[in-house]
């Protein structure tokens, strides 16, 4: 029988130096373990090529490890990969790293699987400095969080000083290395030195979320523009699948600097804050980056966002909820100081109706009845849902902490906790209802043919279903996304019933539950499951993307399908209700912000537009070749048009173009 010594030297000999640190104090508690574990990885990992960039690292920064740091799981573990190098290792390293999201359904994993999302403190890692992180962890009174947390510096230490002396033999790289010659450890003393360091970070991180850089970098400045500097920063970020970050509502100089190095680029995706007396300047800025095909910056009511947030965390004070960003897609959290659940799970809204109206729309009496038993079965699987969430994240802060998230967010550190188990300042988790917009539309169908109208009974409709019909056809009929009275009375009360069910309840880390639609690419998946409904899906069609028009049912403007989406509860969908709509680019720089402060008016809580050609979309469904920089926003962020598959870029194609 092997020793942990000996499967730490194997996995040292293939290479494997996250596992083998993991091994190398195998009575160790977790914390320990994975710090060591990471600390070994960030030794060892190899140094991504130097091109005479401005910021370094660069470019895309994957190991070939099998189990690699990462950044929402701690620990990225490809089991097909391991499985071929040394397959008698696979359930050693199943028993030694459980896996934390197993007691969460796959029924309930619709864009959200225990996933957590975050964003370090750079405001105070560029102000500080990480010589006095080292310090700060060197008072620690927790023996095991403090001998971990000084193997994850060492790590960084190992990797920076790496870094160092590959730059001291680039002539070009002189400034580059100057500047990394203080920064990370010390603080930065320029708006370059911050930015260098900002980079660094975000790839220690593991290239996640980049935070509020204009807002945060401002004291920075001299004047100086660095828009370069910022699309390579992009341009990393993008090349890395990274997720988002926020512009404002401090607006400066360094925000038009984001806007116009954001043009062209997919990710991050851009927020940007919109109060009512937003500057011309910057809403032309962004409104000259939607029109450039990139799909950022998206737009966040940043009144509503703070009026809402403050309702549901009155303990929370203003200038901390003044880190809003949103992570991830665009779930709602607090930039260096969050531990959010994003997405902690995704629940099939649309998949519960089926079941109820197969079951009990033959013999429901009553429209009332029928709604009545559709809200307390999606219920039922809501509170079972919030359940096993809860049940996660206790066993998660058990078996899986995150040092690197306890090093560079607030106030693990002061604390003496891990990220994952409570140390950050604020704790909640977002929840995705996905299908909400089918389901309104459905119910509209039966409450007029079934219940109003009397031209058929639930048992007719249901054989129509299954005989092909669409229902599309029908006259008269209520949808949502045309601003018709009826339709959005239904689409306030089911948000408000279904949103009503996370009210009082409250997760394993604390906090409370965010409910929140936001589909991104899952709304393809999500409906294979759910057969033909009333308000026109065929069998296996794709979900409605978040809270927008089943695809081509808005026909009256752009106007009418912004006032739907209003007319749903949204303040009570805080984790974020995306709403994606497609407007013509000759008219955008015209009527966007008109559109966008109209919507916000209303109660409308996001938007995020794409601006682009539908013959140019046609064609690039058959010559992906000529548009590889083609992006399109989908659900909560922006992807290559050419990387999503045939149905999902259907749907984008068939979104209405809106033109004013």
């Amino acid at each position: 029988m092997e020793t942990m010594e000996s499967i730490r030297e194997r996995f040292e000999e293939m290479g494997e130096y996250y596992a083998a640190g993991y091994f190398e104090q195998p009575d160790a508690v977790p914390f320990v373990r994975f710090s060591r574990g990471l600390r070994r990885y960030l030794e060892t990992y190899p140094l991504p090529a130097y091109r005479g960039e401005s910021l370094y690292p660069c470019g895309p920064f994957g190991s070939r490890m099998c189990i690699k740091h990462n950044y929402s799981r701690t620990a990225d573990i490809d089991y097909r990969a391991l499985e071929q190098k040394a397959p008698d290792l696979v359930p050693l390293i199943k028993e030694q790293m459980p896996e934390f999201r197993d007691p969460l359904p796959r029924k309930y994993r619709v864009g959200g699987t225990i996933f957590c999302h975050s964003i370090p403190n750079y405001r105070r890692l560029v102000r500080e400095g990480l010589d006095s992180y080292e310090e700060r962890v060197k008072g620690m009174k927790d023996a095991d969080l403090r001998a971990g947390l000084l193997d994850v510096l060492a790590g960084i230490r190992q990797f920076h000083g790496r870094t160092l002396e590959m730059l001291a033999q680039i002539p070009e790289a002189e400034k580059l290395y100057h500047a990394l010659q203080k920064v990370p450890f010390r603080p930065a003393e320029s708006l370059y030195e911050a930015l260098v360091c900002w980079n660094f970070i975000f790839y220690m991180d593991g290239c996640d979320n980049v935070g509020r850089m204009d807002v945060d970098l401002m004291d920075f400045y001299r004047g100086e523009d660095v828009t370069d500097i910022l699309h390579r920063f992009f341009k990393n970020a993008d090349a890395n699948n990274s997720w988002s970050g926020a512009l404002g509502p401090e607006y400066n100089p360094l925000t038009i600097q984001c806007l116009r190095a954001i043009k062209g680029v997919r990710r991050p995706s851009l927020e940007l804050r919109v109060e009512p007396d937003m500057p011309r300047e910057v809403w032309e800025a962004a409104i000259d980056a939607v029109c450039a095909g990139g799909g950022s910056p998206s737009f966040y009511n940043e009144p509503a966002y703070q009026q809402t947030l403050g309702e549901y965390f009155p303990e929370i004070p203003k200038e901390d909820l003044l880190r809003f960003s949103g992570g991830g897609c665009t779930e709602s959290m607090l930039a260096g100081i969050s531990n959010v659940g994003s997405l902690d799970a995704g629940i099939n809204i649309a998949s519960i109706f089926e079941g109820v109206m197969r079951r009990e729309l033959p013999r429901a009496e009553s429209f009332e009845a029928f709604y009545d038993l559709v809200i307390r079965e999606c219920t039922r699987e809501i509170e079972t849902a919030l359940n096993a969430i809860s049940t996660c994240q206790e066993l998660r802060s058990r078996v899986r902490p995150h040092p690197m998230r306890t090093l560079l967010i607030d106030d693990c550190i002061q604390k003496e906790r891990d990220f994952n188990d409570q140390g950050a300042r604020y704790r909640w988790s977002v929840v995705n209802l996905a299908g909400m917009i089918n389901v309104i539309d459905s119910l509209l169908v039966i409450q007029k043919l079934v219940y109003t109208d009397g031209v058929m009974d639930g048992a007719q409709l249901l054989a129509k279903l299954d005989e092909g019909e669409t229902f599309l056809t029908w006259p008269e009929i209520p949808r949502h996304g045309n601003d018709d009275a009826r339709a959005n009375a239904m689409a306030a009360r089911f948000s408000t019933d279904l949103c009503a069910v996370f009210e009082g309840k409250i997760p394993y880390s604390g906090g409370k539950f965010l409910p929140s639609s936001i589909q991104f690419t899952t709304y393809l998946n999500a409906g294979k499951i759910v057969g033909p409904t009333p308000d026109g899906r065929t069998d296996g069609a794709p979900l409605c993307d978040s809270i927008g028009a089943v695809h081509g049912n808005d026909r009256n403007g752009v106007t009418a399908l912004l006032n739907s989406a209003a007319a749903l509860c949204q303040k009570t969908m805080a984790g974020t209700p995306v709403l994606n709509i497609r407007l013509d680019a000759n008219q955008a720089a015209k009527t966007l912000m008109p559109l966008v402060k109209s919507y916000f008016e209303s109660g409308g809580m996001q938007l995020q537009v794409t601006c682009v050609n539908r013959d140019d979309l046609l064609d690039a469904q058959k010559h992906p070749e000529k548009y590889p920089n083609l992006i399109v926003r989908i659900g909560g962020y922006s992807e290559y048009f050419r990387r999503l598959p045939p149905e999902l870029q259907q749907t984008v194609i068939d979104r209405t173009v809106h033109c004013m």
